[in-house]
């Protein structure tokens, strides 16, 4: 079962900013030279592109299942949902518009990725051993999860005013798979399965 937050409720929470932090948004492989000025819709399309192949590459380094982006873009409307999967489709919706793009055929570059020091998931978390990191019972700041939680709040932190970016992970319990949300200046939420926490302001260090 995948968990998905919830669109509607981080809109309430967004405070909204301008675009000053919009470049982090695109790269490009003529980035410092002369380009020629895109329109508006070419400028669009090529964010969204980028954001997608961006969340596409943070899935399959971190070997998370799904990974969710509420852009929070500053002009007073509603975020743009980025709702990307590791592998098949990803959903872009803007208010009751949704549309499908297969990632694997976008020309575009990912933004830089954040350094991952944890081992990259290759079965199944424990709920058990989850649990445990999630309660401080474990090795705290150098647990697999606090790792996970580590790389997200890095790419969070590339993307303007508050944004929110979610990661689920599969656990060897279907009905509990770990999710991870993080928008800047925030802590850390953690849901396995229906329960939910807020992590400790600053962690992981």
């Amino acid at each position: 079962m995948r968990r998905r937050i919830s669109p509607r409720s981080a809109r309430g929470r967004a405070r909204r900013r301008g675009w000053e932090d919009g470049d982090r948004l695109r790269r490009s492989p003529h980035h410092g030279a002369h380009r020629p000025l895109m329109t508006p819709a070419e400028e669009t399309r090529e964010r969204i592109a980028t954001l997608a192949v961006t969340l596409r590459a943070f899935t399959h380094a971190v070997g998370a299942e799904a990974a969710i982006l509420l852009l929070d873009r500053g002009d007073g409307g509603a975020p743009f949902v980025v709702d990307c999967p590791a592998e098949g489709l990803v959903t872009l919706a803007e208010g009751e518009q949704m549309v499908e793009l297969d990632a694997a055929r976008l020309a575009a570059e990912p933004l830089p990725l954040p350094a991952f020091d944890g081992v990259l998931v290759g079965a199944p978390l424990s709920v058990a051993a989850v649990r445990a990191e999630l309660a401080g019972t474990a090795a705290g700041d150098a647990s697999p999860v606090a790792s996970l939680a580590r790389a997200l709040r890095a790419l969070t932190g590339g993307f303007p005013g508050r944004s929110v970016v979610s990661a689920t992970f599969l656990t060897d319990d279907p009905e509990r798979p770990l999710q991870l949300t993080a928008r800047a200046g925030d802590p850390l939420v953690a849901s396995l399965g229906e329960e939910q926490s807020e992590l400790p302001v600053g962690w992981p260090a």
